[in-house]
């Protein structure tokens, strides 16, 4: 029952996936994937929700399965991007634009420098959150030798070889492309670079 209830809810999250091209991964008033796994809005932390276990197992699959890459997009909030988007997403990280770089901190000015050079830095704090909700970079979550989790910073030259992305596109494009995603869930004005301004 367990194992087909959490393939019922990965097609479900899929299917909502597919139509818009970006899904919130939690959020109480928006489709998010935590309310179409747990069959209704989720208030609060979804760690300790009974569909928890579920959850984190459909997010897991989307993203180890290539479909979906979790990036605080909309409302600076984790999004699920569907792999149609990354050319779109790609092309605003990698043209490091004046609403991305200017706000940054000395610090954060460094540890972009550290991401680009090397490809992988594992990073947290105010610095990396920065850079990741700037699009500058992508925020993976990787196992520790430990047994923990960690966050590291990845170039998106690093994620575009990793994940095969060969469509490149100008950065006002990737925009617009994004923008009529949002528009189709009602979020045009959480992104980035209309936060910004």
């Amino acid at each position: 029952m367990g194992e087909e209830s959490t393939e019922k809810a990965l097609r479900q999250v899929r299917d909502a996936l597919d139509r818009t091209g970006l899904l919130f991964m939690h959020d109480a008033r928006k489709p998010s994937l935590t309310a179409l796994v747990a069959g209704t809005p989720i208030q609060g932390s979804w760690w300790g929700h009974p569909a928890g276990r579920r959850i984190f197992q459909v997010a897991s699959a989307l993203e180890d399965g290539g479909e979906a890459l979790f990036v605080p997009l909309l409302s600076a909030k984790v999004t699920l991007v569907h792999r149609r988007l990354w050319p779109a997403l790609v092309s605003v990280g990698e043209s490091h634009a004046p609403w991305q770089v200017d706000p940054l901190t000395p610090r954060a000015r460094e540890l972009l420098a550290d991401v680009q050079r090397t490809g992988r830095v594992r990073a947290t704090g105010p610095s990396s959150k920065a850079l990741a909700r700037a699009l500058l970079a992508h925020a993976e979550q990787v196992h520790t030798t430990g047994g923990s989790h960690a966050t590291e910073l990845v170039s998106w030259s690093t994620v575009r070889e990793a994940r095969e992305i060969v469509e490149r596109m100008p950065e006002d494009l990737g925009r617009q492309q994004l923008e009529e995603a949002a528009a189709a869930m009602d979020a045009t004005l959480a992104l980035p670079w209309t936060r910004r301004r």
